[in-house]
Order: structure tokens, then C-alpha cells, then sequence
């Protein structure tokens, strides 16, 4: 497992960028690491995963994970029973907690696909909506990923958002 440290994507740049909104990155916390990207690879499966996700809070607040599978084995990565489930701590998402199908197609040996998933809620709860964000969790479970006609390790991961609110 591996952690990246500060990798900045252009592509998530361009999603966030229309509205005039700040786009604000959030932190895995996983295996001992806090880092906007993150990497674990299943050594069993031969197949690497990397997480990263960003927000924007204006008028709404917006989200979008993406997952990205590599499969280095010699076999598909057979995705079409494969499922995700984005839990939120603080923020009602339309589909918070529960299981949604995998949507993209399987992956061939030696590629990668990216699976980007975007959340938007119009009102918050609190009268000021960074306070929501000081104690946000989204917890992301990829399971039912399945090579070689085997279901591989389930992968969870535990996002934390960074609060500019909060920065010293």
C-alpha cells in the first residue's frame, strides 16, 4: 500500500472550475497515511487502485471520487458484479450508504479504467455548511470486483475533507 502525497489533477480542475466555486481536496486516512491520492495494490489479484476526491461548497456542496483499477493480471477484471457504497457522515446524499452497481466495463489485462462518482446536495443542514464539513467522513467500499472467476478484496477508504476554515 502507498500513499501519494500531493498529486494535483487537471482533469478534476476543469469540473470545479466553471461556477467560479474553490475546489478543496479531501485527505485519505488510511494505513497510516493522510494524503489527497491514494494508492493500494491487491499483490494476490495483481490489480492497483487509486483514490482521490475533491469538493466545492458555494451555493451547494458538490463531490466527485474517482476510483481508477489497473489490472496487471492476465485475466479481466470482471466488474458486473461489482457494487460501491459512499457513506457520508454529515452530508445527505441522494444514494448515502448504499450499494450501487459498478458502471463501466470490465478491464482488460495490462489497462486501466476510472470509475468517477459526483454527489450533489442543494441544502445542508447547519446554517453555516462548514460546519458540516468539520466533521464530514465519507467512507468509500468497493466490493464484488471479481479475476480469475474469484471475487478479490473488498477495499475500503476513509476520506476526510479538508476545511480551509480550520487551516492555521
Amino acid at each position: 500500500m502507498r500513499c501519494v502525497r500531493n498529486m494535483r489533477w487537471g482533469v478534476l480542475v476543469l469540473f470545479l472550475a466553471g461556477c467560479g466555486a474553490s475546489s478543496y481536496p479531501y485527505r485519505v486516512m488510511n494505513d497510516d497515511c493522510s494524503c489527497e491520492t491514494f494508492r493500494v495494490k491487491d499483490e494476490k489479484a495483481n490489480v492497483a487502485y487509486t483514490f482521490s476526491a475533491v469538493y466545492t461548497l458555494d451555493e451547494a456542496m458538490k463531490t466527485r471520487i474517482s476510483v481508477s483499477m489497473q489490472n496487471n493480471s492476465t485475466d479481466t477484471l470482471d466488474l458486473s458484479l461489482a457494487y460501491i457504497k459512499i457513506a457520508s457522515r454529515n452530508i445527505p446524499y441522494r444514494y448515502n450508504g448504499k450499494f450501487l452497481s459498478v458502471t463501466i466495463p470490465g478491464v482488460p489485462p495490462g489497462e486501466q479504467r476510472m470509475l468517477t462518482l459526483e454527489g450533489e446536495v442543494e441544502e445542508i443542514k447547519e446554517t453555516d455548511p462548514w460546519r458540516a464539513i468539520a466533521g464530514e467522513e465519507l467512507v468509500v467500499t468497493l466490493k464484488g470486483v471479481r479475476v480469475h472467476k474469484k471475487t478479490i478484496a473488498t477495499q475500503v477508504v476513509r476520506f476526510v475533507p479538508h476545511n480551509p476554515k480550520l487551516s492555521l
